[in-house]
């Protein structure tokens, strides 16, 4: 269903844009199967490893459109940075989602019960006929509709009873979309621990109405979603920028089309490379420079502690693989959780004294980096994470909620060069 090239991105992207208006609107909610998701983007394992930039997507659709028209959509896109925005300023929660996971297979190793109820489940044998069909999709396809997602999260949680960080876990092993910050947060929010006590109920009038009576939960569905606690509460911390991310970085034009340049120029020392990691592989035209030596880094197995869907594998090396194809370097090597101090030793071969990359600050990818720097910095190679204008832009609004960010669009879009200015 999706090919890991910018290609096949912008394809959809093209192909979407007449739809991003009233349509998009009236029939997103609307879950019609595998293969015929039309009423929605389709664009979201592209936006995920950042093959298509969310300005430029934002460009798209208001080239196309009236701000008003595309407001459900540009909400979704900011959504995404929301996530994004409140996990980095909350790197705790991540490490907890870690440890409950490796908690989760404990706990399903030395329980019978709980490892054949979690089995039934992942392989849609639960007897529920909706939930059921959504896991054989989603095992079958790498993705499922959003509205989709909450059902099966709720049902995972409410009816099934089982243990929530495994259901996340379930998800970021076959998503192809699957992202640390949304999944682990959207699984959250379900569950009444994101935003403290409202949970997300899946019931049977919603599901019939919202497949148009393709799937039928039945009538075993949970009456009610208690929401779950946890003994400590996320520790807000101060958004942690890179040192020195600025430096050597050109700021380029934001937004001015589907095909501006949404970034930056990496500058030249006496010797760069650069480093596209499966977080974000867009290379603009003029970053990095010409020649300067790639390497790719695909973070898949280090998802989860249990086994990784192939094409999710092949997914997130494939966007990499093209990245490089698409700056006249298809034999760059990419790397992997395991090869890391072979990248290290690639990037002293190389002679070089700094490998850029973009930033991340959690997730699988960022604890890769933390264990690549120190490596880097045995052989003198310093390590630079580049910080994208729109991240340093919206990230720091990413607060208690989705809403006060969401009031903020406006005036977002305004900086971002993408909408009219906003008369006060």
């Amino acid at each position: 269903m999706f090919d890991p090239t910018r290609t096949a991105a912008l394809k959809q992207l093209e192909h979407f844009l007449p739809r991003a208006g009233q349509r998009y609107t009236r029939s997103r909610n609307f879950d019609r199967g595998a293969g015929a998701h039309h009423n929605v983007s389709g664009l979201s394992p592209w936006l995920r490893h950042r093959v298509l930039l969310e300005t430029e997507v934002l460009a798209a659709v208001l080239e196309r459109h009236t701000g008003a028209e595309v407001e459900k959509f540009i909400d979704e896109i900011f959504w995404r940075a929301y996530f994004r925005g409140w996990l980095a300023q909350h790197p705790g929660v991540w490490r907890a989602y870690k440890a409950s996971v490796e908690a989760g297979y404990a706990a399903a190793e030395a329980n019978r019960g709980l490892a054949a109820a979690l089995a039934d489940a992942e392989a849609g044998k639960t007897g529920n006929a909706a939930f059921d069909h959504w896991a054989r999709e989603l095992v079958e396809t790498g993705y499922l509709h959003n509205h989709a997602r909450m059902w099966f999260a709720s049902i995972w949680v409410f009816t099934l009873r089982l243990p929530w960080a495994l259901g996340a876990d379930f998800f970021l092993r076959y998503l192809l979309d699957g992202d640390p910050a949304s999944n682990t947060l959207s699984w959250r929010w379900v569950s009444g621990l994101h935003t403290r006590g409202k949970t997300y109920l899946a019931r049977r009038d919603n599901i019939l109405r919202f497949t148009d009576g393709r799937l039928d939960p039945g009538s075993g569905l949970a009456p009610v979603a208690e929401p779950l606690t946890e003994t400590e509460l996320p520790e807000k911390t101060a958004l942690s920028w890179p040192a020195g991310a600025s430096a050597g970085l050109e700021t380029g034009a934001i937004g001015t089309g589907a095909g501006a340049a949404t970034g930056h120029k990496l500058g030249r020392t006496t010797r760069q490379g650069w480093l596209v990691t499966d977080e974000d592989v867009r290379l603009e035209a003029t970053m990095p420079a010409d020649g300067v030596p790639l390497a790719g880094l695909a973070i898949t197995a280090g998802r989860s502690p249990g086994e990784v869907s192939a094409t999710v594998h092949a997914f997130s090396k494939g966007c990499v693989a093209d990245a490089c194809r698409r700056r006249d370097q298809p034999d760059a090597t990419c790397f992997d959780e395991h090869t890391i101090s072979a990248l290290a030793a690639w990037a002293e071969q190389q002679g070089l004294q700094e490998l850029g990359t973009m930033f991340v600050p959690y997730g699988p990818t960022a604890d890769a980096l933390n264990q690549l720097e120190p490596l880097l910095g045995q052989a003198g190679i310093g390590l630079r994470q580049h910080v994208r204008p729109y991240d340093r832009l919206v990230w720091p609004h990413a607060g208690r909620g989705f809403f006060p960010l969401r009031k903020r669009i406006p005036r977002l879009l305004e900086a971002l060069e993408l909408a009219e200015p906003v008369v006060a």
